[in-house]
């Protein structure tokens, strides 16, 4: 992708508000950083798959 196509100005958007809440919920001790860590490890596998180009069967 290139720095002015829209899928990178969200995604570099999205990425940056994840990083700033998880580290925000950090800081007030709402989380861990190992929670933080597990949160963004699933918000990974369901992105991932919300991306599958090639579902599986139900």
């Amino acid at each position: 992708m290139r720095s002015n196509d829209p899928r990178h100005i969200w995604s570099t958007g999205f990425a940056r508000t994840i990083a700033e809440e998880l580290r925000h919920g950090v800081a007030t001790g709402a989380v861990t950083w190992s929670e933080a860590d597990e949160l963004l490890n699933r918000l990974r596998t369901v992105i991932d798959q919300a991306l599958d180009v090639h579902p599986q069967p139900l």
